[in-house]
């Protein structure tokens, strides 16, 4: 059953990418709504990686212009309970749309997951099955 999840997932994953719009509230302040992207859950031998997406309800600032959601790509470990950055995406308009005004890579390094969190949230999301 939960090798013919992950194949269904890794394979929505890779036909879809993070275009698929399966987004899925699972937090936020009052400052932003944090989502995640279920359809790019994929787990790799004891880590999980997934999109995730912060809806700011304000206009923003970098240094390369204003923008107003952010997605990030996130590695969890799920023994460990601790995870971390590997890519962003700044978006001038909400839920990801509008024109990139900056993308990097994280520093990948790993950091434990602080409970209470969002974080916590989406390592409970990304790691329920493993």
């Amino acid at each position: 059953m939960v090798v013919r999840w992950l194949v269904v997932m890794i394979t929505t994953a890779l036909f879809y990418g993070t275009a698929s719009g399966e987004w899925v509230r699972v937090g936020g302040t009052h400052k932003y709504d944090g989502y995640v992207d279920m359809a790019t859950i994929g787990q790799t031998d004891k880590t999980v990686a997934l999109w995730t997406l912060r809806d700011f309800t304000v206009t923003r600032q970098v240094a390369r212009g204003p923008y107003r959601s952010v997605k990030t790509k996130k590695q969890y470990d799920c023994q460990s309970n601790r995870s971390r950055l590997l890519f962003s995406k700044y978006y001038a308009e909400q839920m990801g749309k509008g024109r990139l005004v900056y993308q990097g890579k994280g520093t990948k390094q790993w950091a434990k997951v602080a409970p209470g969190s969002d974080g916590e949230v989406e390592w409970r999301v990304a790691c329920r099955k493993v």
